[in-house]
């Protein structure tokens, strides 16, 4: 084995929690984790709770990979990537939080109101929107037994109320309904969200204590024929397990950022093609004076009528306002640069709270632009809603692809990564466990 120890050192102390590697202690482990976002941070607890040795090799200079609380740019938190726990009811994650003594706010798309020029509009209201999205499930039943098609599809001709029904699936999608296969959307649960007070990113730096993770160490090779194993490749030199978990995001896959030595099967790589990443970003906008009539969720009227899909998300304090931009909308603005976005989110602000309140500050994510990311999640391709299932299928019982790209009631979720780590490494603490016997 040949450890580049400089790397090693780099990656430690690059990292904002304290973690148990030590550059003079890494050996070939058991087995090696590829990304410390929820899927990896999982998969390393339930391998560590069955006595399983597990390395996590992270690319970034901190854990979370697509969860990041950044509290530095506005001086508050700002979650950039997933800010909810989706369906609290069946989320994993919930206990976990309260565990930790997180803080954990209700969330609900009935404080959803719409506005119109700076005033409360009221020919639509969240109970029409909510009548008219029931009113399309049932219509569902038969067509969900036809070829797939497009999500967006099933609403050719909206209403001006069903417009609003296709706004809200472009924001659980994040991406635009007519890019999102029917049949991945209706396999997904839906229930009442919460949001953790301290960030999505702080808990996953939570949940990721005591666990060996190696910050600053991008893996570029995964050579998997060996007889003793996988040896994964990278600026730390090269590590050998006996098994390899990857939760690294599906387009940074397809990009060819690590190359598979042999390569992949025909039908994962199909899968992994099937499988792009949506474009979802996040404007933080910090006010002037907090406005206490802000609804938890608002949507502006006049852009929903024209196809432009959007939400403005109140803090809990009503002194920030986030603007959601899922799809088209969000490539367009980030491919004309940062006064286009200004001036849009500015125009929603204004449609909503009217001209009375200041921006002081703003912060901007930027997922589809981010290298280790190259998007928001997985959205399956119409015609190719069975991607999941044949993407999280094991390798030859040594490659293990997991995280939200996988098939899950919660997939696209923090919640769905948890339980794909976990399920990966309760499946190799079986394997080994019969290597050993």
């Amino acid at each position: 084995m040949n450890i580049n120890r400089r790397a090693v050192i780099t990656g430690i102390i690059a990292a904002t929690i304290p973690f148990s590697a030590k550059a003079g202690t890494i050996t070939d482990t058991d087995v090696i984790i590829i990304g410390a976002g929820f899927a990896g941070i999982s998969a390393a607890r339930q391998l560590k709770s069955s006595g399983i040795r597990a390395i996590i090799l992270e690319a970034r200079d901190r854990v979370g990979g697509r969860a990041f609380t950044d509290t530095q740019t506005l001086g508050r938190k700002f979650d950039q990537g997933p800010y909810w726990l989706h369906n609290k009811a069946t989320n994993p994650l919930v206990p976990l939080a309260r565990q930790l003594g997180t803080n954990l706010i209700d969330s609900s798309y009935s404080n959803l109101r719409v506005f119109d020029q700076g005033a409360l509009y009221p020919d639509v209201s969240y109970g029409d929107v909510e009548a008219a999205l029931e009113e399309w499930e049932l219509g569902q039943t038969f067509a969900l037994l036809k070829k797939d098609r497009s999500l967006g599809a099933s609403l050719p001709n909206p209403t001006p109320v069903q417009k609003f029904v296709k706004n809200i699936f472009a924001i659980e999608m994040g991406e635009d309904p007519d890019l999102v296969s029917l049949q991945s959307y209706a396999a997904l649960e839906a229930g009442e969200d919460l949001i953790p007070e301290t960030g999505m990113g702080t808990l996953a730096q939570g949940l990721a204590s005591g666990l060996d993770i190696l910050l600053g160490c991008p893996v570029s090779t995964v050579v998997w024929d060996g007889a003793q194993g996988v040896t994964v490749k990278g600026n730390f030199g090269q590590l050998t397990g006996r098994k390899v978990i990857i939760t690294v995001p599906t387009a940074v896959l397809a990009a060819g950022a690590i190359r598979f030595d042999p390569a992949l099967p025909q039908a994962t790589e199909a899968a992994i093609s099937n499988l792009p990443m949506g474009a979802f970003e996040k404007h933080a906008m910090v006010l002037s004076e907090a406005v206490p009539d802000l609804p938890e969720y608002a949507m502006s009227n006049s852009n929903v009528q024209k196809g432009i899909y959007h939400v403005l998300m109140a803090s809990p304090d009503k002194k920030m306002v986030t603007a959601l931009l899922p799809g088209t909308i969000s490539r367009d603005l980030y491919r004309e640069g940062a006064p286009a976005i200004e001036a849009f989110t500015d125009s929603l602000l204004k449609d909503v709270i009217g001209s009375q309140v200041r921006v002081e500050a703003r912060a901007t994510s930027n997922w589809h632009g981010d290298p280790y990311a190259l998007g928001s999640y997985s959205i399956p391709k119409v015609g190719h809603a069975d991607a999941r299932k044949i993407y999280a299928q094991p390798i030859e019982d040594r490659l293990f692809f997991t995280g939200e790209a996988i098939d899950d009631p919660l997939a696209l979720t923090a919640g769905a990564a948890w339980r794909g780590g976990q399920k990966s490494a309760k499946t190799i603490a079986g394997l080994l466990g019969a290597e050993r016997g």
